[in-house]
């Protein structure tokens, strides 16, 4: 697989965000057992919170990591220096350092599931739904993407966890595979029913995090 280029990856990890947190937020609280495949994609439509902050995000030439995970997915992005990115997220906690770590490797192109295979045991997935809390959230972002590199099924199956967060999980999910790997989006079956985010809004989010590096 050729490594896409730095705009194309900064652009695939924003549109994921926005595909996953589309597909997630409709089955905000839904037990996994009644998430079935045949219906997972029947009330997709707008975008949300976890969008406009990874956004905001993204735009904020001053960006420190503040702000939780969505804004640690966009210090990843916006940091390739490891102890810089650990310095800014480090107060907020493992979770935060956790997701601006992967959405780093991410960015540059690397392979996801090698490194969390040695911690894979100590995440399995949580088969009666994710709770909204971040330590929660990021167990099971490892565990997805110790199964998933492909971003479609990356979020399809963060979706299919069920819980509080599947708005959360399919946007980082979606940020961090789609910034890997951004050309699989547009085979998205749900992408033309999402608004995403105007191309004008993307670019400048694009131009300020490519600066950055």
């Amino acid at each position: 697989m050729a490594r896409p280029d730095l705009s194309d990856a900064l652009r695939g990890g924003l549109v994921g965000v926005a595909l996953g947190e589309a597909l997630g937020l409709p089955w905000a609280g839904v037990p996994p057992r009644r998430i079935g495949r045949a219906k997972l994609y029947d009330e997709v439509g707008p975008t949300g919170a976890v969008t406009t902050q990874v956004l905001a995000a993204a735009t904020r030439p001053d960006g420190d990591g503040a702000g939780g995970l969505p804004a640690a997915l966009v210090l990843g992005w916006r940091e390739p220096d490891a102890l810089a990115r650990h310095t800014a997220a480090l107060h907020l906690g493992f979770a935060p350092v956790m997701v601006a770590d992967l959405a780093a490797w991410a960015i540059r192109g690397q392979p996801l599931y090698h490194l969390v295979a040695d911690h894979a045991d100590d995440w399995p997935p949580p088969f009666h739904g994710v709770a909204a809390d971040d330590r929660a959230i990021v167990d099971a972002l490892l565990a997805i993407l110790h199964r998933h590199d492909d971003p479609l099924e990356g979020m399809r199956a963060a979706v299919r966890l069920g819980g509080g967060a599947t708005a959360t999980l399919g946007a980082l999910v979606g940020g961090i595979l789609g910034s890997r790997r951004p050309t699989a989006l547009d085979r998205a079956e749900w992408r033309e029913r999402v608004p995403l985010p105007d191309p004008a809004s993307l670019d400048a989010a694009v131009a300020v995090l490519a600066a950055r590096r």
